[in-house]
């Protein structure tokens, strides 16, 4: 447990803490690690939160559960499932020899609890394992595969679990053998000599176990799939040939596979299930309460419940804490019980505290005495020897040591020859179960019944330490001498109330050393702020640079005289936590007026982001309605979009209908005009001839050079000129005339190029013929010579054109010849 800045734990009423946040494990410190140690950066004065309550009694920290979470950590331990759905746990991952179990309550007669195996079609390499539990007419059935052939084992049709009540089925696996049990078979009857042999026991489990033996060589259950419990997703592609039933209506709890509850209050995936039984929870809620209250676990049933108390508390709600009794050497209490203990079922609860490697805690024998259940602490260790009449055993729980100085809650519990010891709630290691031996019975003289050590009390096992809460198959048996609840106490001695230590009254240290009670045990320290040394002298203490209390928050650790390190809380960062995380507070909650805030800030930016796709799709509209688009200067090599033909509001009527159908507004021609080609042949026309004195040499050089050079037919034809005469262009552009002669020089100008230039394309352009058709002044192609300008008309150059413009040359001539 690292306390160094941990915020999940709060103190609640002094030198209680709760913890915060999910734990593995049920956590244990050292006795003297209390609370108050740790104020002012991991606890608080105020209530509890989170998942678990962290108790500190008697300088123990330990986990308590809120209600409807009874799992050793904290786990749900139950789900419902309405008869449609299903829910996805981790996969079971089964030992040689595996023990699987849970309990189920329903009023359905066919369902399925549980399936473990493939959720696709199999491939040939695949393996076929799986698992499943199904009730079929009331009977549950186990159908179980290893991998070469399906074994199927349904309990005796006789038997109905469809009565609104809980049922427990219990699966083992040893190799290739499975037993599936019904109820532990506790209504099996048992005939079994007292004090003599197995061999006289007799016994019939077929009405409430079956057995078999897998098929074919394979041994062991092999499954990686997820665990499917309360149905399957049918969903998925595959049909699930081997089932029967697809869904269960009920509810599920405590499966535990291999001492490993399943937390089912988190399903990978699940569908119309929930946490918790919806069928029973209601009993276990008055008036919107815990029915047992905060220290009681409820188990409900159909239409009723009952209430089992948290370890350390009693009473009708569970509100009495019970008191402690500490054991000295050579005690004992002698009870007697007014009530007949079963031969089957033994069940031991007790909290115990010691720092003895050995003694006993409780002690049950048979009238011959040749019978007993003693458990008790073995070399610190919790264990239990019994012999029930076929002779004598043992089970030991290795992993923990109980002679710690720490309160630990101890259970046992016997169901025939099946033993289990827990610890601290059990689960993983913390838990083993065992059952050596055939014998299954064991009858109890209530008359002799041994609390803190053995019998006779010559055999001395004395327990010495603390213990407190002993209960006998779930009844209180009260340690204060008084008789209650049918139990009396025949003698007592050494046993005195309270669990006190004065290990610092009988122990001192020398200055500066101060005496720390551990329980029962004591510590020579340093003063705050100094650190331990050794020598060959002895001990002593250094100062050291924590004295100074360099640590604005958090705890000051030393790590030499002049080294230390600060162990700062969540939330505050630095050499000596003097940094605060801005994003850092406890309440991680938002107030109504940041929620409304955040809505506002969120609403606006939606109004924006609806204008501005709006305002968008209004431009292109527009555009599409004005005209058509342009492909800029700077994107040259963009594809020509030029020829795209919108849709008019009239439809045009060609060359005749100038005003609803206007080429000029369709595109930019690449190609000038005709007006164009006035001004474009006067201004060529006056540089030619405005130097006539030019050097011929330099011209033969010019129309090389012009020729030699590849016409664009992508931009306008440029042709240098003075800047005189280009701003003389520019101030006649608008006053330009445009006749036939124009339009002859034109083409005249586009023929010689094309004829100059024949590698290059012609232009893309379509042009605009104002002069023509029926709708012109000039009214046929005689307009070429009906007016004009008194210059020379060009047609000399169609002398060089060739043989395809002969009409052309033939029509200017005849022309000519009717104007002589």
């Amino acid at each position: 447990m690292n306390f160094g800045g941990d915020r999940r734990i709060k103190m609640v009423k002094g030198d209680r803490c709760a913890c915060q946040g999910e734990w593995k494990g049920l956590v244990l410190i050292s006795p003297h690690k209390a609370c108050l140690r740790f104020t002012g950066f991991i606890c608080a004065r105020t209530g509890t939160s989170g998942k678990r309550n962290l108790l500190h009694v008697w300088y123990l920290f330990r986990c308590q559960c809120p209600p409807q979470l009874e799992g050793p950590e904290c786990q749900q331990t139950k789900h419902s499932f309405r008869g449609d759905g299903y829910a996805w746990f981790p996969p079971i991952r089964p030992c040689f020899e595996s023990h699987l179990s849970l309990e189920f309550i329903t009023e359905v007669a066919d369902g399925l609890l549980l399936y473990s195996g493939p959720v696709a079609q199999l491939q040939p390499w695949d393996p076929e394992d799986f698992m499943a539990i199904e009730i079929i007419d009331g009977t549950p059935t186990l159908k179980i595969n290893h991998g070469s052939g399906t074994l199927v084992l349904p309990l005796p049709s006789n038997v109905d679990v469809a009565d609104r009540r809980w049922h427990r089925l219990d699966v083992r696996s040893n190799s290739k053998e499975v037993r599936f049990t019904l109820d532990r078979c506790s209504g099996v009857t048992v005939m079994e000599m007292e004090g003599v042999g197995s061999w006289l026991t007799t016994e019939d489990h077929s009405s409430c176990e079956v057995t078999g033996v897998t098929p074919n060589l394979d041994r062991h259950l092999n499954v990686t799939q997820v665990l499917q419990l309360g149905g399957v997703n049918e969903n998925l592609p595959y049909i699930y040939p081997q089932l029967q039933h697809k869904h269960f209506s009920g509810c599920v709890r405590n499966l535990v596979v291999d001492s490993k509850f399943y937390d089912l209050g988190s399903p990978a995936e699940s569908a119309n299930s929930v946490p918790g039984c919806l069928m029973t929870y209601g009993n276990c809620v008055t008036m919107g309460h815990p029915s047992c209250g905060p220290r009681g676990r409820c188990h409900g049933e159909w239409g009723s419940f009952s209430c089992q108390c948290i370890p350390g508390y009693t009473g009708h709600q569970c509100e009495q804490e019970v008191p402690e009794y500490s054991f000295d050497g050579r005690s004992y209490v002698h009870f007697q019980l007014g009530y007949p203990l079963p031969a089957r079922r033994t069940q031991v609860q007790a909290l115990v505290r010691t720092r003895k490697h050995s003694g006993a805690i409780i002690s049950l024998f048979s009238k011959e005495q040749n019978e007993y259940l003693r458990l008790e602490i073995y070399q610190g260790l919790l264990a239990v020897f019994y012999n029930l009449g076929d002779g004598d055993h043992s089970l030991m729980l290795p992993s923990y040591h109980v002679d710690n100085g720490e309160w630990h809650e101890i259970h046992l519990d016997r169901h025939d020859n099946e033993l289990t010891l827990r610890l601290n709630g059990g689960g993983g290691r913390r838990e083993v179960t065992a059952s050596p031996g055939r014998s299954r019975e064991i009858v109890i003289d209530p008359a002799v019944v041994m609390m803190g050590n053995s019998f006779p009390s010559a055999h001395n096992k004395s327990f010495q330490g603390c213990m407190r809460d002993l209960r006998l198959n779930n009844r209180y048996v009260p340690l204060d001498g008084q008789a209650k609840d049918g139990v009396s106490v025949v003698s007592s001695q050494g046993v005195s109330r309270g669990c006190s230590s004065d290990s610092c009254r009988r122990n001192h240290c020398s200055p500066p050393f101060s005496c720390v009670d551990l329980w029962r045990m004591h510590e020579c320290r340093c003063p705050l702020g100094h650190m331990a040394k050794e020598n060959s002298t002895g001990k002593f203490c250094v100062y050291t640079l924590c004295a100074s209390h360099p640590c604005h928050r958090g705890t000051c650790m030393a790590q030499s005289p002049s080294k230390f390190t600060c162990q700062c809380p969540e939330g505050y960062r630095g050499r000596h936590c003097e940094v605060t995380l801005a994003i850092y507070h406890d309440d991680v909650g938002l107030s109504f007026s940041s929620l409304f805030a955040i809505c506002i800030c969120f609403l606006a930016l939606l109004v924006l982001l609806l204008g501005i796709f709006l305002w968008t799709r209004w431009r292109n509209y527009k555009g599409l309605k004005e005209g058509v688009y342009h492909v800029s200067d700077h994107h040259d090599g963009w594809e020509d979009i030029r020829e795209n033909v919108l849709n008019y509001d009239e439809e045009g009527g060609g060359e005749e209908d100038q005003n609803a159908y206007d080429m000029a507004e369709l595109q930019r021609s690449l190609q000038p005009s005709p007006a164009q080609s006035v001004q474009y042949s006067r201004s060529r026309g006056g540089q030619y001839h405005a130097h006539p004195q030019q050097d011929t040499s330099k011209t033969s050089s010019t129309t090389t050079t012009a020729a030699a050079t590849t016409l664009r037919r992508d931009v306008l034809p440029f042709r240098p000129q003075a800047q005189g005469q280009a701003q003389a262009i520019h101030s006649s552009r608008k006053s330009l005339s445009f006749s036939s002669q124009d339009l002859a020089r034109y083409l005249c100008e586009i023929i010689r190029d094309a004829d100059q230039h024949p590698e290059t394309a012609p232009f893309d352009s379509l042009q605009v013929f104002s002069t023509e058709g029926g709708g012109s002044l000039a009214g046929s192609l005689s307009s070429f010579s009906s007016t004009g300008l008194e210059e020379d008309r060009g047609h000399d150059c169609l002398r060089e054109w060739g043989p395809r413009f002969e009409k052309l040359k033939a029509l200017y001539e005849k022309a000519e010849a009717s104007d002589l």
